[in-house]
């Protein structure tokens, strides 16, 4: 028995005059969705599209990553990836620039029982004003904002294997660290000069089968623009990790280039 053949109404063809007439009816209504979404999201892919010495991956090409089962805040997607990465480089130290609420550090802690993880932030709110570096507008805004720096993880069972530091990410003394760490994040303030400094502590402190993830790539400037001027100095490339702002560099062979067969086959799905 032949199988039957999809209708017109299974086209892309067939929906996009549709699309076309409702995108300019929300030109007028929706005008903010137009400018915080619509717009940022295609500027962010021009972004990701035009850094060529950046790699753009699936999170399926990193090993073990496409049937990773990890517990996390629903909020933010990219902690679970953090998390995920951690353990297909079979991490025992993690090293966090840039604390916030602690979701991310208490995601990894939880989603990988052997790590030790150590996450950095101001001492207080008011640190911001003796900063060593310029902060863009963006973080000095979150910096005081409601101060609730580790609550995530405050009185959890995973609280035994994270350790609070307090200290400017510039200024801090990281050198007790050095060559110790498996996984690196970047994610404290996001100027030009503070990613150069932070991405510069990172590197010291990679252990030899090390990996460095940074966030909030490509949507901020600083973070962007560090990245794309470094990656041709790296002994190994810079991927980053579509459907998230994580840019990842790493001293394992935990990526695995699907090719372009692979690609056109959709993830499989339950």
């Amino acid at each position: 028995m032949a199988t039957p053949k999809p209708t017109a109404h299974d086209r892309q063809s067939q929906i996009m005059s549709r699309s076309l007439r409702g995108a300019l009816r929300g030109l007028m209504r929706r005008p903010d969705e137009l400018r915080y979404h619509v717009i940022r999201d295609t500027w962010s892919a021009i972004k990701r599209f035009g850094a060529d010495r950046i790699e753009n991956i699936e999170i399926r090409e990193i090993v073990g990553a496409e049937d990773a089962v990890v517990e996390t805040y629903l909020d933010d997607r990219n902690r679970g990836v953090i998390a995920t990465v951690c353990r297909a480089a079979e991490a025992t130290t993690f090293f966090e620039i840039g604390t916030n609420r602690g979701r991310t550090a208490w995601t990894v802690a939880r989603n990988n029982p052997t790590v030790q993880v150590y996450t950095l932030d101001l001492p207080h709110k008011d640190a911001v004003d003796s900063a060593m570096f310029a902060l863009n507008e963006s973080d000095l805004n979150f910096f005081r904002a409601d101060w609730d720096r580790g609550d995530a993880y405050r009185d959890t069972a995973e609280a035994e294997r994270i350790e609070t530091l307090l200290g400017d990410s510039a200024t801090f003394d990281y050198t007790p660290y050095h060559g110790r760490m498996d996984v690196v994040l970047v994610d404290g303030a996001h100027s030009y000069e503070y990613v150069r400094s932070d991405t510069e502590h990172a590197l010291k402190m990679l252990s030899e089968r090390g990996t460095i993830l940074w966030d909030d790539y490509p949507g901020l400037p600083g973070v962007y623009q560090h990245l794309t001027d470094i990656a041709p100095a790296l002994d190994g490339p810079l991927y980053h990790i579509i459907g998230t702002r994580l840019v990842m560099y790493t001293r394992l062979p935990i990526v695995k280039r699907l090719t372009a067969e692979e690609r056109r086959k959709p993830p499989e799905a339950a």
